[in-house]
């Protein structure tokens, strides 16, 4: 993976609607705390019938956001295909879909994104909140509920105490994560035929593994590397909405069933983050406040596990 200097080393695809307030905060948090690092900033505005449209132009008209901001305008497409059009237009060899009401907090992670990939060519996508695990399940998909059934489907940032300090491989990914573009060029964007959200990420990861790159995962979010706020961007699933997830859950296990129960079994890789040494402060300090809030008896047997 090569990077051109002056252009950016990694594209933040955000699609928005209706948001203008919280994707002000997400704006001033990429401006502030990433602040000199090589980004681009894609913004996809999906039909806002608030104030986003004005208040896009006005931060693309600034000194920043002449340099880190680029956005246009969408038709209610939703966040798959508003992902999408941000994936297309983004120039760097780095995308990262993002949403509009998640918020940076640390300044390393984009320089940590961006030595994590360039130090290990296998890894083509990168989840930086809970990965995926898929198993085999000889039973119907009859209801919504069925889709998460922990013996078909577990999420998981590896185990402790180790993953505080690495990556841990997993099969599929929910937002955000970062993809090489030569993932995107080999394998496709989101699928559609999942439109308009749900179990596109899933897809997209198994047509990347299937092209003999691999997915992995770290609990950057646990890290507070950054916050999401979750409330504007997960509603209420009405039964609609689960009718919606069960057609698109069908589908992807129509597609991969057969490769989930060649691999299931596999050996998951792990990798060392490409930490600086503010990252691994930062990290450090987390990790400590953590465990210093367990109660003694689990503290114990993590040490156990570790030492024997």
């Amino acid at each position: 993976m090569t990077f051109t200097k002056g252009a950016p080393a990694l594209s933040i695809v955000i699609p928005t609607f209706n948001n203008v307030a919280v994707l002000t905060k997400n704006l001033d948090c990429w401006r502030t705390v990433a602040a000199g690092q090589p980004i681009e900033i894609v913004v996809v505005e999906d039909g806002c019938r608030d104030a986003t449209p004005e208040y896009l132009r006005e931060v693309a008209a600034s000194e920043w956001g002449a340099r880190h901001l680029r956005w246009h305008h969408q038709n209610d497409l939703h966040e798959l295909r508003c992902t999408n059009d941000g994936l297309r237009d983004a120039r760097a060899p780095l995308a990262m879909a993002w949403q509009d009401d998640m918020f940076l907090r640390a300044p390393w992670l984009v320089p940590e994104i961006i030595a994590t990939f360039a130090a290990y060519p296998d890894l083509g996508l990168l989840c930086l909140t809970r990965g995926l695990d898929y198993f085999p399940l000889d039973e119907p998909l009859e209801r919504w509920e069925d889709l998460i059934d922990e013996r078909r489907l577990r999420s998981t940032i590896g185990p402790r105490p180790f993953n505080w300090f690495r990556l841990q491989e997993v099969d599929g990914v929910i937002r955000p994560w970062v993809v090489r573009r030569a993932c995107l060029d080999a394998v496709g964007f989101l699928d559609e035929a999942f439109a308009p959200t749900e179990w596109d990420e899933a897809d997209l990861c198994f047509r990347i593994r299937k092209a003999g790159w691999r997915i992995a995962t770290h609990g950057y979010e646990r890290d507070r590397a950054y916050a999401h706020l979750g409330s504007t961007t997960i509603g209420v699933m009405s039964d609609a909405y689960k009718a919606r997830v069960l057609k698109n859950g069908r589908l992807f296990h129509e597609r991969w069933d057969d490769m989930v129960r060649a691999e299931s079994g596999r050996a998951r890789k792990t990798w060392r983050r490409r930490m600086s040494a503010l990252g691994w402060l930062w990290t450090a300090s987390k990790a400590a406040g953590a465990y210093a809030t367990l109660p003694f008896d689990t503290l114990r047997a993590s040490r156990e596990r570790v030492e024997g």
